[in-house]
């Protein structure tokens, strides 16, 4: 049954157009990688983190409702953010069981890369609009930051409690040098170990000959 199945799928690459196998096999391949990604420990590093984020805004958005008058979109921004990062770390986990339970125990591979698709499509979506909510944010925390006064609850156009202020700018401090962590992780990951490796190869190679 194995070599019927093997024969038939070398039938249909045989018969498939070039340009359609060689756009299947790149798809099939960039999803391998996300797969791959979705089994890193770097994962669940990231989930942790972004808990400890949700449960902080949730937290100062809800505790401190109605503290800061003269920008009261703060609250909403750290109620809906830290809401928007559990919707993630819940597709994330589905990632992770795409990944490492369908792909790697069932070896489905076919229904993990289409449910893997589905998935990247979602949190495509989410990254959207997490990027806009955060923005948002930055404009709302920021705007009358010279303006804010933490003593006279009773001056409404200016009063915001100094905690929920204090904890709004730096959850967005801190978002950013997570950010900038992160992208130099990458940067280094895909271009400069793989340059450095490709260069420790080459002299290791020369060393064996000589």
């Amino acid at each position: 049954m194995a070599a019927m199945v093997s024969t038939h799928d070398t039938s249909n690459i045989t018969n498939e157009n070039p340009v359609n196998l060689w756009i299947r096999l790149k798809y099939e391949e960039r999803l391998d990688k996300t797969m791959k990604y979705y089994t890193s420990k770097m994962v669940i590093v990231q989930i942790i983190t972004a808990c400890g984020f949700s449960i902080s805004e949730l937290y100062c958005g809800i505790s401190y409702s109605n503290q800061c008058p003269a920008e009261p979109a703060i609250n909403i921004f750290l109620v809906v953010h830290g809401a928007t990062k559990f919707a993630w770390i819940f597709l994330t986990i589905l990632a992770i069981v795409d990944a490492r339970l369908i792909h790697k125990k069932m070896n489905r591979k076919s229904l993990a890369r289409r449910l893997m698709l589905i998935n990247v499509a979602f949190q495509s979506l989410f990254a959207a609009w997490f990027s806009s909510w955060f923005i948002a944010g930055n404009i709302w925390v920021f705007r009358k930051r010279s303006q804010y006064q933490s003593t006279d609850p009773t001056n409404t156009s200016t009063y915001c409690y100094e905690e929920l202020y204090d904890a709004a700018s730096l959850l967005i401090i801190i978002t950013y040098v997570g950010f900038g962590i992160t992208l130099i992780a990458t940067v280094f990951r895909r271009f400069i170990s793989k340059k450095l490796k490709y260069i420790i190869n080459n002299k290791f190679k020369r060393q064996i000959k000589n």
